[in-house]
């Protein structure tokens, strides 16, 4: 549970976020740092995966609108159907999906998934068993402050006509979160190819609610999944509960947290996160995604050990400090529970968090969308990867239009790669602290693999040197890597 003393009321929580939200983009220009520190091509850690390390990395500039403006005057946001491409993003994931497994076909691939899942959990050689449930985490975290209780009641659905306040922060509407069709393509694959029940899949941001936008296109198709709220079983949502046991035990040991009933009887977990910076983290990818998956009302008991505290940026900065992300990645009910890992980047996020997608300059994308899917085994080997493009795109440098400004530079901040050098090595972690989120007495194993690129353009890592070590960035078209 919350330590005593940490304790925030959701309202005051959201309105201090705000505060140290604005503090940190006045100051992030300010940081000058070049990192990380580790250079290039140098791996530590165990790699997973049925190709140890892999990272698969599809990009196609078709998968959405170009000319999609997402501001809240014309209400064209990135979400809206015109805006993807659906069959292009369905042609992205399930062409990822045999260059991760080295089968042929979606359904051959995930069966592969799947066995390598439970002889790697449990030891076992089995595939999907009917009746197992699976659980799709999301992002939906804007919709826990951005909607009022009128919205929520017409379905937890954007407002036509938006009023800004403390709350309801106009540039916050039309933030990067779930893109809703590369969620159906994922409960497709499930339902069609695995032949999985729907009743047997649960979708959700379990600490927030399943905007509209979002669950109209999956409801339409897929009536029978679960689709979680905390709150309310309005609108065809499935209530979800809080366990009444504590199983998040934090390393630094001034935490626990319980977590929700549907991750506890999940047998597999797919993570679906976000590629953007964070704020208060510098980079929200795989690992942040869990922020939403504990059972308290905020995360903000959390967050004093990310980089930024209270609004002073790189505050908790440098490396071999205590990281959360490292015992929600080592967790038996998340990180590790997990059969596949997803980074949507159809729209790259903005310059945090809370801020619209913006086109990006470094190639492939030459200030167009990101247009690019991620997948692996290897959280941390992802994780890595997305912290690289992150890195490049967001490295403090001031472009000279204002819609795509890049002065921020949280992603380039010291330390920002300091939990995944811990969820690698332990010989990373810090003094005094000993990773073991289970309290099961034995202190986490190497996570995955983690290394930095050679550089942006060709964007190799030691595999795609020729190495039998560290990681391999796979990309769909081939030539996006080592050119």
């Amino acid at each position: 549970m919350i330590a005593a003393g940490l304790g925030l009321s959701p309202l005051l929580t959201e309105e201090l976020t705000a505060i140290t939200n604005n503090l940190g983009l006045s100051q992030a220009a300010q940081v000058d740092y070049s990192g990380p520190e580790d250079g290039a091509n140098r791996p530590i850690g165990t790699p997973a995966g049925i190709f140890p390390g892999r990272v698969v990395w599809a990009w196609n500039p078709e998968a959405t609108n170009p000319d999609c403006l997402n501001t809240i005057t014309t209400q064209d946001y990135w979400f809206k159907p015109e805006n993807t491409n659906k069959e292009v993003v369905r042609e992205m994931l399930r062409s990822t999906l045999p260059q991760l497994t080295g089968e042929k076909t979606v359904k051959k691939s995930w069966d592969a998934m799947f066995k390598y899942f439970n002889k790697t959990k449990h030891n076992k050689n089995a595939g999907y068993t009917k009746g197992e449930k699976v659980f799709i985490k999301i992002n939906q975290g804007t919709a826990r402050w951005l909607l009022t209780d009128e919205d929520k009641s017409n379905g937890y659905y954007y407002p036509k006509n938006i009023v800004p306040s403390p709350q309801r922060q106009a540039e916050s509407f039309g933030t990067t979160e779930t893109n809703p069709y590369v969620l159906l393509e994922v409960l497709k694959q499930l339902v069609y190819d695995c032949g999985i029940a729907q009743e047997n899949i649960s979708v959700g941001d379990p600490m927030a609610h399943i905007y509209g936008h979002v669950f109209e296109v999956v409801y339409a198709e897929f009536p029978k999944v679960k689709y979680l709220d905390k709150f309310s079983d309005r609108h065809n949502r499935t209530l979800t509960k809080v366990t009444e046991k504590d199983y998040l035990i934090y390393a630094n040991k001034q935490n626990q947290d319980p977590l929700f009933d549907v991750i506890i009887e999940a047998d597999y977990l797919i993570n679906i996160a976000n590629m953007k910076p964070h704020m208060s983290a510098c980079v929200s990818l795989l690992a942040k995604n869990h922020f939403g998956s504990h059972g308290e009302t905020t995360a903000m008991h959390l967050h004093p050990y990310l980089i930024n505290m209270r609004g002073i940026v790189g505050g908790n900065g440098g490396y071999r400090k205590y990281r959360v992300f490292v015992d929600l990645m080592g967790s038996r009910y998340l990180g590790r529970n997990t059969v596949i890992h997803i980074v949507d980047g159809l729209f790259g996020g903005g310059s945090s968090e809370t801020r619209v997608p913006v086109k990006y300059f470094m190639q492939p994308f030459n200030n167009n969308w990101c247009n690019s899917i991620f997948v692996s085994l290897d959280q941390v080997a992802l994780d890595s990867v997305g912290f690289d493009f992150l890195r490049t795109e967001w490295n403090g440098i001031h472009k000279h239009n204002p819609m795509n400004n890049r002065a921020e530079s949280y992603p380039n901040i010291k330390g920002v790669d300091d939990y995944i050098h811990q969820a690698a090595d332990r010989s990373y972690w810090p003094e005094g602290i000993v990773y073991d989120p289970d309290g099961s007495g034995t202190p986490l194993p190497s996570l995955g693999v983690h290394e930095h690129w050679n550089n942006a353009d060709k964007k190799q890592y030691s595999r795609n040197l020729g190495k039998d070590y560290g990681i391999e960035l796979v990309s769909i078209p081939e030539k996006l890597v080592g050119g």
